[in-house]
């Protein structure tokens, strides 16, 4: 990924205080408006209706958002700290600028989401979905994947650095240009021909993993040349 190229949220200096996030959120779904320049603090909603909502240079922190429906809504300069996800739903829904920190999705479901210029780090994100998303600009750092779906993805100038793939589907998704050297990628689901992984980074640990399971035999040799 080229650093220059990707934009960090861009949030004003002051947020407005929503001293009642749960009624704003539910307020703002009713009235069909955005919510816009506002920090929303220590929110707990379950299955919580906010599909097609829109929010813009927010700040959430220490909310929690349990299966809830956020389907088709819109992201942008957005930053999530110390917030919630698990078993949420974003199908399609569109993040553009927009930051996780330490936050939890545990089976939170992104289908054919876009993502742009989106970074997770120290997140745990296992078995969350994100099959036919398509991400470009985005980074991970000391996130657990495992087990998540990214089946027919597609992705590109991406940044994973200490990130946990461990028995994440890839199935049918292009890899090329994707640098795993610092990530752990044992157990990937990949089509029998493997395929996805031409073009991939890997480093000499983990080549000689995929080695075995393309079924190369790899033989020290004695003699010399």
């Amino acid at each position: 990924m080229k650093k220059k190229g990707f934009k960090e949220p861009s949030l004003p200096r002051e947020l407005i205080a929503a001293k009642a996030g749960k009624e704003l959120l539910e307020e703002a779904k009713k009235q069909e408006t955005e919510i816009i320049k506002r920090e929303i603090a220590k929110v707990y909603l379950t299955r919580f209706d906010g599909s097609g909502m829109s929010f813009q240079q927010n700040l959430f922190q220490n909310c929690r958002f349990e299966g809830c429906n956020f389907n088709e809504a819109f992201f942008q300069d957005v930053k999530f700290i110390n917030c919630s996800f698990c078993h949420s739903g974003f199908n399609d829904a569109v993040f553009r600028s927009c930051s996780f920190l330490s936050c939890k999705g545990e089976g939170a479901d992104f289908y054919g989401s876009s993502m742009y210029h989106v970074s997770f780090q120290d997140c745990s994100m296992a078995e969350s979905v994100f099959d036919a998303a398509k991400m470009s600009y985005v980074r991970g750092e000391r996130t657990d994947f495992s087990k998540a779906g990214f089946s027919k993805c597609r992705m590109s100038n991406t940044d994973w650095n200490h990130t946990c793939f461990r028995q994440a589907n890839f199935f049918k998704t292009v890899l090329k240009g994707q640098d795993f050297t610092r990530c752990d990628i044992e157990g990937l689901v990949l089509s029998d021909g493997k395929g996805e992984l031409e073009g991939v980074s890997v480093n000499t640990f983990q080549a000689l993993e995929l080695a075995k399971r393309l079924g190369i035999l790899i033989k020290d040799s004695e003699e010399s040349f």
